[in-house]
């Protein structure tokens, strides 16, 4: 590790001395470090000799300590035959820690040294065995010095790799200083150090100039290659001025050591400290001080979709520097300018071309302690009128100018410059757009850009970029890479003269909102307009379509439900889009919204989807219900992409009052011909109510005979004919087959109402009247012949045993018919 040299650097008086003859010099004595002092001791000396009140350090190792008389042989270039680069190293180090009252850096600064001179002598003098640098003190240092030992070891170490790395020095350098002059204000400029020393430093001093950081002539610790600024002070009156400058530079270390020899001992070495050379100079051409005051512009926007016309104006002097007053900084100028408006892009002429309208003045004046240093903006006072291309010309006349400018100046003094300078050109764009505002998932997504008034002369250049909106994302912050969709096209529109403009992008991939942002450049590439992000006027959305629902609100058992599905919104030009529906049974004591479960599923259409491609009303498939009660539909629309897998776009809740179907009970009233002659026809009517359009469905009739004084009993033992099966197709009055009796008496009718839910199944009885019922009974007689009236006959309902018999006798009576039916109920069987 380094010690720092406090404060010791090589001093003039060392330097002359290096140039002077071989002197007598004062014998050597202890300087800084440690051991024994004496011609030959068992562990030597280690650290700095003093000679003449310098520092030197032994470069021999292994030799007798200089204890005698010495001779100064002032700088060296070739002290002990030493080579440039090892003289390098041990300059540098004899100048940089050598010259110091610290023993410990003092004594690795001469192991480093002589180590440097010789490695293999300097690290075995005093008998180590080793090939370390660290090794070879501590074989020294555990015997004079111990507590030092580690620091002394670290310092050599560290000297002797500082020094080895030196590259190698120069005996002499040369350099000179370059002035330059701004062209904006002569009296500024720079000055910098040329030399073939880059890491020299030194002092300059200016003449006629002071360097504009400190406003001092003379600048302490310069370096080479850096431009100082420097601001001229001409003398009195506007006479042209010179700057000039000197100075002395101090380079890299000499590859040099200041050289003291003992007769008998050590040759030892002193600092010879760097290479010092003189660098001077002046200005190539005096420094001109009239003044001729001029102004350069840029428009603050080439293009603009509205708004004032703004101009950065910069004031200059185009021969001489900027003249300041006593007290107020520098003298004012005035500037004035005309704004034009044309039809058509200027081009650069020195006269203002007939048709050019003015629409403005505008004034600039410079600030006292800005003065020409920087732009002054300056804005029309009132918004530009209308699309066109707006130009100002801009000019300086002596007249209208302060007194002590107008002193300034050059007598009558007037500058302008010439219309249709480009930088003065600003356009009032016209340029708008409008995207579809709804499409399709698969369909093309379109923007029109809408160009009106003027057009640059090369025309514009049309782009545009879609950009998809996350969701949760505001439209206005979506225009961000990652949710670029697309950006073109690849070969941009290029226009001439106003119009619209359709540009295609890519079909909308998926549901959501896309914004579009128009572009237009000129030939140049320069921006001419941009749009928003997230205008309405430039938003498409491609919405999920939606459905609306209108089921059949009734139907009679057995009869056919449906539902209609009225899909609304644009349906997807890609991919597939389909309508399902499920119907379910709603249960007793069930909410209706929570009816809707796998167990309660009368009927599913997934597997026989209907296609959707235009909005427009979709009748589901049929489902013959044969369970009276409510039922639920739930309609879904799905979408599957091109490859893609099916996604629930809309779906239907459960127990909705315009998607509930009840199914209706059937029912079933009878009436018989009241009197009938013996083997006379009768019959009996059923009216039939509660059953569907299309229904497999029989009504059979059945004849049971009793005295007409007796109780109505119908068993299968009084059974008297059951006829063939009427078929019923749904509502309405059905009529029995004529039958006629020889038996006179009671002849109790009982009608049947079954049906069969598929063709191949067997018939279920959905309704059987009762015996006895009122207007189910004919009486057969003689007297019904003539016409004699009957005496009315009591009807004795049968009574619970009665109803068993009854229904006994169906039940003989279907196992006579050819498809018998099942057990006779009065309930609704549970089918569907």
């Amino acid at each position: 590790m380094k010690r720092v040299l406090p404060a010791l650097l090589i001093i003039a008086a060392l330097v002359v001395a290096g140039l002077v003859a071989t002197r007598p010099a004062q014998a050597a004595s202890p300087g800084s470090g440690f051991g024994e002092w004496g011609p030959s001791t068992r562990f030597g000396w280690h650290g700095s000799m003093n000679v003449d009140g310098i520092h030197t350090y032994c470069i021999f190792p292994g030799l007798p300590l200089p204890t005698g008389e010495s001779q100064d042989h002032g700088i060296s270039t070739d002290a002990a035959g030493l080579d440039p680069q090892r003289l390098t190293a041990i300059n540098m180090l004899i100048s940089t820690y050598g010259q110091t009252t610290d023993p410990v850096q003092a004594a690795g600064v001469g192991w480093a040294v002589k180590a440097i001179a010789d490695r293999e002598t300097a690290l075995h003098t005093f008998g180590y065995p080793g090939d370390s640098l660290a090794g070879a003190v501590d074989w020294v240092f555990r015997h004079i010095a111990p507590a030092h030992s580690i620091a002394v070891q670290h310092l050599a170490e560290a000297y002797y790799a500082e020094g080895m790395a030196m590259p190698v020095g120069a005996q002499t350098a040369s350099g000179a200083l370059q002035f330059t002059t701004d062209a904006s204000d002569p009296l500024l400029g720079t000055v910098t150090v040329i030399a073939d020393q880059p890491d020299a430093r030194g002092t300059l001093t200016l003449e006629h100039a002071v360097f504009t950081d400190t406003g001092e002539a003379t600048l302490e610790d310069a370096r080479v290659g850096q431009a100082y600024a420097l601001t001229a002070t001409p003398t009195t009156g506007r006479e042209p001025v010179t700057v000039r400058g000197s100075g002395t530079f101090q380079g890299g270390f000499r590859p040099a050591v200041h050289h003291f020899t003992t007769a008998g001992g050590q040759d030892t070495a002193g600092p010879a400290g760097r290479t010092e050379f003189p660098v001077a100079g002046e200005d190539a051409t005096p420094r001109e001080t009239t003044f001729a005051p001029v102004v350069t512009t840029q428009v603050a926007h080439r293009y603009i979709p509205s708004g004032r016309y703004v101009d950065d104006v910069t004031f200059l002097s185009a021969r001489g520097a900027w003249p300041r007053a006593a007290e107020q900084g520098y003298l004012p100028v005035r500037a004035t300018a005309t704004l034009y408006r044309t039809d058509r892009e200027p081009l650069l002429t020195p006269e203002v071309p007939a048709d050019a309208e003015v629409v403005a003045t505008l004034e600039a004046t410079t600030d006292g302690a800005v003065g020409p240093t920087a732009p002054y903006r300056v804005e029309s006072d009132e918004p530009l009128p209308g699309s066109g291309f707006y130009t100002a010309v801009w000019k300086i006349d002596a007249d209208g100018q302060h007194a002590e400018t107008v002193a300034a100046l050059e007598e009558g003094y007037r500058w302008q410059e010439q219309f249709g300078e480009q930088t003065q050109i600003t356009m009032l764009t016209a340029v708008s757009s409008q995207a579809e505002p709804v499409v399709a998932v698969g369909a093309p997504l379109t923007d029109d850009l809408i160009v009106s008034g003027v057009l640059p002369a090369d025309g514009l250049h049309l782009t545009a970029s879609v950009h998809r909106v996350p969701d949760g994302v505001p439209e206005a912050d979506a225009c961000t890479p990652e949710n670029l969709l697309w950006a073109g096209p690849a070969q941009p529109v290029h226009i001439t003269a106003p119009g619209r403009t359709r540009i295609e992008g890519p079909a909308a991939p998926d549901f959501g909102t896309y914004v579009w942002r128009e572009r237009a450049v000129d030939a140049q590439g320069r921006l001419v307009h941009e749009g928003a992000c997230g205008v309405e006027a430039e938003t498409t959305r491609a919405p999920l379509p939606t459905v609306q629902t209108r089921a059949l609100a009734t139907v009679g058992w057995g009869g056919e439900a449906t539902d209609t599905a009225i899909v609304t919104g644009p349906i997807p030009a890609t991919g597939s889009t389909t309508l399902t529906f499920q119907l379910h049974r709603g249960t007793e004591g069930v909410a209706p919204a929570d009816a809707c479960t796998p167990d309660s599923l009368v009927a599913d259409t997934s597997a026989t989807p209907i296609t959707v491609t235009a909005a427009g009303e979709f009748l589901s498939p049929g489902v013959r219900l044969h369970h009276p009660g409510a039922h639920y539909w739930i309609e879904r629309l799905w979408y599957t992409p091109e490859g893609g897998e099916p996604r629930l776009l809309a779906e239907g809740a459960c127990g909705l009052e315009n998607e509930t179907t009840m199914v209706e009970r059937p029912g079933l009233t009878t009436r018989a011909v009241e009197r009938a002659a013996l083997d006379a026809p009768f019959h009996d009517s059923a009216v039939i109510t509660g059953l569907g359009e299309g229904v497999d469905a029989e009504v059979v009739f059945s004849l049971f005979h009793t005295e007409a004084d007796e109780r109505p009993i119908c068993t299968p033992a009084n059974l008297e004919k059951t006829t063939a099966a009427v078929p019923v197709t749904g509502d309405g009055e059905y009529r029995s087959p004529e039958v006629r009796s020889s038996t006179p008496g009671a002849k109790h009718w009982i009608a049947e109402l079954r049906a069969r839910v598929s063709p191949d199944a067997e018939p279920v009885v959905l309704h059987t009247g009762t015996c006895g019922e009122d207007g189910e009974t004919t009486y057969v007689d003689v007297l019904a012949e003539t016409g004699a009236a009957t005496p009315p006959v009591p009807m004795r309902v049968v009574g619970g045993l009665g109803a068993v018999l009854v229904a006994a006798g169906l039940l003989v009576a279907a196992g006579a018919r050819r498809r018998p039916a099942s057990a006779t109920s009065a309930a609704t069987p549970e089918t569907h």
